[in-house]
């Protein structure tokens, strides 16, 4: 080998592109011998066409470099984020593959990476700043080493391929020009097999999606079908837990199912809106009801795949808690009728078996509530408002029928601020669903309560009269209704009386006038003052329609039977409210 001259260039040469020409290697190995030429590069292309198997490829592209270049070892990183990984190595160094990997801050490598640039050591590797030893690579026999990144069609790194010799070796510059013209094929078939792993794992995602929810479709018990949601959703995205928050009975989202590892010692839980890499959770919807979060955690982030996997899980989830809901429900509801009709027919040994059926107490404080349509069409919105109900007053059993819904609701503490609070949601939910609403007197438990649904019915009765546009009357807040709704409107206190309201009443409907309203609100207060402030009118205006109704019906006020004259207008009102009805 001949000594250099004086004019020798630095040992540890960075090359971009342009050869060494002036300085020959060493050592010469004669497969090296014009073997870096066309036959070469057609043999690596011919490599390169096997497959979009990397698994594959890369082993057979370093079989071909280490044999061509007769170099002691030839390694393939590639690139994933900030890391590089070793997925290909000379036989030598099989080992280390999948095993070792280095920060793009780090070796030689890591150097080609972060300038885009290849990287030529002619000798004494160590030596080069840019060079780091990995005992596991035994290094330090390494003379001689080429590094060239792998670049992708956006000009990306997304790899390295290096070369490194033992000493006394040295690559000549050929090595370098050749393995780029290399590196330059491969980097197209590495991405071209990343493209082909990526569809790959996404067909099989969605056959194991398709799996999973083909397999929460036909789970019908609760408790497997939560299971099986958290467990499945786990595993389809590869995550260390899992867990299902549903929205209970009060209205309240707790944790209903967990799979995986244990949460973080300290109990902190992830937000259920968290957008934090490593979280993802979607919420569980059925139409514009909430039911809850689905929410996986790993150490990685997700893709939008991913999340558009566990969204198709959630949106089956919903489908079948609904399936499994309207299951139950209709036992439930199967439950509480037998239970109602027990109670109406005064059935008191077989209370105690139907209240444990359906989970409550029977000695506990409740009323019975009856709801019915205000449309004499017919019921349409039974399920909606018997879901209203259940979600507005926790612990609510309906009996959904095909014309009134029965409920049965508990009264905490059987106070008056607990009637209070039921009379006013179920107010509000009558004249949202447009619903006559009636609430049976309190009942101390279920034993003492035979009357109470004929209350609930009476009350309802009455409210239909009362409220035209929809709302709630109480049993006890019914005053002398209570007397003619509860004999079904076939008392007739006076016929005298009776004729005279009519007549009233087919005067208010022609003229448009409230003859008949202030005739009512008088009888009730007895007095010109209270009855004109009530109604907000003048008293000279109330004297006024006092005297009309006088002439229209030759009544003198004065002499009248005056709680007759009011029964008959009260009954007036149930028997056209009941007309309109049927």
């Amino acid at each position: 080998m001949p000594a250099p001259g004086p004019a020798e260039p630095p040992r540890h040469v960075l090359l971009a592109g342009a050869a060494d020409a002036d300085r020959a290697p060493r050592v010469v190995d004669a497969r090296r011998s014009g073997a870096l030429g066309r036959e070469m590069l057609y043999r690596v292309i011919g490599t390169v066409a096997q497959g979009p198997d990397l698994a594959r490829v890369l082993p057979s592209i370093v079989d071909l470099l280490t044999d061509a270049t007769a170099c002691h070892a030839c390694f393939v990183y590639l690139r994933d984020g900030d890391r590089l990984t070793m997925r290909a190595a000379s036989a030598i160094h099989a080992a280390a593959v999948g095993r070792l990997s280095m920060g793009i801050d780090e070796g030689l490598c890591g150097w080609v990476v972060r300038h885009d640039q290849p990287a030529y050591i002619r000798d004494h590797a160590l030596a080069d700043p840019r060079t780091k030893a990995f005992p596991e690579l035994q290094e330090e026999r390494f003379q001689s080493m080429v590094a060239v990144p792998l670049r992708g069609r956006a000009g990306t790194v997304i790899g390295v391929i290096s070369l490194n010799t033992e000493a006394p070796g040295e690559f000549g510059p050929e090595v370098l020009e050749f393995l780029e013209h290399v590196a330059s094929l491969v980097a197209g078939a590495i991405e071209n097999a990343r493209t082909y792993e990526r569809e790959r794992d996404r067909v099989d995602g969605l056959q194991r999606l398709a799996a999973l929810v083909q397999q929460i479709a036909s789970v019908g018990d609760r408790a497997a079908l939560l299971t099986s949601a958290v467990d499945g959703a786990r595993e389809l995205l590869g995550a260390r837990r899992s867990r299902l928050s549903l929205v209970g009975p009060d209205g309240v989202q707790g944790v209903a199912a967990r799979s995986g590892d244990r949460p973080p010692a300290d109990g902190a839980a992830v937000d259920d809106d968290a957008g934090e890499p490593g979280t993802l959770a979607v919420r569980v919807t059925a139409g514009d009801i909430a039911l809850g979060v689905l929410a996986v955690e790993r150490d990685a982030p997700f893709g939008r795949d991913e999340a558009w996997m566990l969204e198709t899980v959630a949106g089956q989830l919903a489908v079948a808690l609904r399936t499994v809901e309207l299951i139950e429900r209709l036992t439930e509801e199967n439950l509480v009728r037998d239970l109602l009709d027990a109670i109406a027919e005064g059935r008191g040994e077989a209370l105690a078996d139907r209240a444990r059926a359906v989970r409550i107490d029977p000695d506990r404080p409740h009323v019975v509530v009856v709801l019915a349509a205000l449309e004499p069409t017919g019921w349409g919105g039974a399920a909606r408002a018997a879901d209203r109900l259940r979600h507005e007053l926790p612990g609510a059993l309906c009996d959904a029928g095909p014309e009134r819904i029965r409920a049965l609701l508990p009264v905490v503490g059987g106070t008056a601020e607990g009637l209070a609070r039921i009379d006013a949601r179920l107010d509000g939910l009558g004249r949202e669903e447009r619903l006559a609403v009636g609430r049976s007197s309190l009942q101390p438990g279920l034993a003492a309560g035979p009357a109470s649904l004929a209350e609930a019915a009476s009350a309802a009765r009455v409210a239909r009269a009362l409220a035209p546009e929809g709302g709630a009357r109480a049993w006890d807040g019914l005053g002398a209704y209570r007397y003619l709704a509860g004999v079904g409107g076939e008392a007739q206190p006076d016929a005298r009386h009776a004729r005279a309201v009519s007549l009233l009443w087919e005067y208010d409907a022609e003229r448009g006038t409230q003859l008949v309203g202030t005739l009512e609100r008088y009888l009730a207060d007895r007095s010109v003052v209270p009855t004109a402030r009530a109604l907000r009118i003048h008293a000279n205006t109330l004297r006024q329609r006092l005297d009309r109704v006088e002439t229209l019906t030759s009544l003198d006020l004065d002499d009248e039977d005056l709680l007759s004259l009011e029964l008959a207008i009260k009954l007036h009102r149930l028997r056209a409210a009941d007309r309109a009805a049927a």
